[in-house]
């Protein structure tokens, strides 16, 4: 991760928590990651894995996938994240297998002695200093057969957003006030990420939208009037339907590499 990025970054750790991974949007993330990874991972429900989770942040996927019963090694720049995730692994006691270490991924020095059946990138490339750097350096940590699973803000979402509020013609660069709302500067275009992913030896199991519908008009329907069981249901009829798996807040790639 850029150095002004992950200070910025790890400056708004209970914004993050609170706003994303605690709220209706978060619950609609973690849940559609999961299905994505039952339905298209099979190893997943029928196997122990060895699985690395890049940027794991507070580690609530970790301990989704630690309750599945797989060992999770999960890696982070900041080090308020780390320190987090290791007192809610104390306070929850202990859940499956998990490690934590805090170190910058894309740090030359960030290697590995193994290579793992299943890789997270789970919302994190986007904020390092070159996205598609990352995602290629996660794709050499799956070993052969193995996945990754990527998760990458929309950068096509964010224009098509910008469009429907009057704002297409705004100034694109990033700036303070975007990150102060948590806008990654590195997002993606879904057509990009697949030209990435293409290049190497594997192949694309699966490709959704992740929350198309949840907090997008700022006019409309109130988030109250549906539960979030019932915006979760809204999110699983289309979010592997195009158009909408294109126009997701996030896109979620799951490729495969070659055995």
């Amino acid at each position: 991760m850029d150095q002004n990025n992950h200070s910025l970054f790890a400056d708004r750790v209970d914004r993050l928590e609170k706003n994303v991974y605690g709220s209706v949007k978060g619950q609609i993330r973690l849940a559609l990651l999961e299905q994505d990874l039952r339905e298209y991972c099979p190893e997943y429900t029928s196997c122990s894995l060895r699985i690395l989770d890049i940027g794991g942040g507070s580690g609530r996927f970790a301990r989704i996938c630690a309750n599945q019963g797989h060992s999770v090694l999960l890696l982070d720049s900041s080090e308020e994240m780390i320190r987090r995730v290791s007192e809610s692994l104390v306070e929850c006691g202990p859940v499956g297998n998990i490690g934590v270490t805090h170190q910058d991924f894309m740090e030359e020095s960030c290697v590995f002695s193994e290579q793992f059946d299943l890789v997270l990138l789970h919302g994190s490339a986007e904020w390092m200093s070159s996205p598609e750097a990352a995602i290629v350096k996660a794709c050499g940590c799956v070993r052969s057969g193995g996945y990754l699973s990527l998760l990458v803000f929309n950068k096509d979402r964010l224009t098509f957003k910008r469009g429907i509020n009057g704002m297409l013609l705004q100034e694109k660069a990033q700036s303070s006030k975007k990150i102060n709302t948590l806008t990654p500067p590195g997002a993606m275009s879904p057509d990009d990420i697949i030209k990435i992913l293409t290049k190497y030896p594997g192949k694309m199991c699966s490709k959704s939208g992740i929350r198309i519908f949840h907090k997008f008009f700022r006019q409309g329907v109130s988030e109250q009037v549906l539960t979030p069981e019932e915006w979760l249901q809204q999110e699983q009829l289309y979010f592997r339907q195009e158009p909408f798996a294109s126009l997701g807040e996030h896109t979620h790639i799951i490729w495969q590499a070659k055995s």
